[in-house]
């Protein structure tokens, strides 16, 4: 997560315009148990365009050769979902993922 943090303030810090301070989306909470939906996304869909990233509103959304989620931050807000122009992330019940304690 903190090379997308460096990444949105180099972005942030290039805009001219802007005075300051700045600021970047980026969720230091973590999501603990209560989400009951998990975005997974369909890397077969994904054409990588990113703007799943740009509108994900806590900034745990990471792209390098692939497309992520960190799970540990993510809230399941379904932004993601509803903003992919290939529909390629889809919502599924956190009971089909198995936990550490699981295993």
């Amino acid at each position: 997560m903190q090379k997308l943090v460096e990444e949105r303030m180099k972005k942030l810090q290039s805009m001219r315009k802007l005075k300051g301070p700045y600021s970047v989306k980026i969720s230091d909470v973590k999501t603990g148990t209560w989400r009951r939906e998990r975005p997974v996304i369909d890397l077969e869909k994904c054409i990588k365009c990113a703007i799943c990233i740009e509108y994900c509103p806590c900034g745990v959304i990471e792209k390098d050769e692939i497309v992520g989620i960190d799970y540990t931050y993510c809230k399941g807000c379904g932004i993601c979902a509803e903003e992919c122009p290939k529909k390629a992330i889809t919502f599924v019940p956190e009971s089909n993922f198995k936990t550490k304690e699981d295993v």
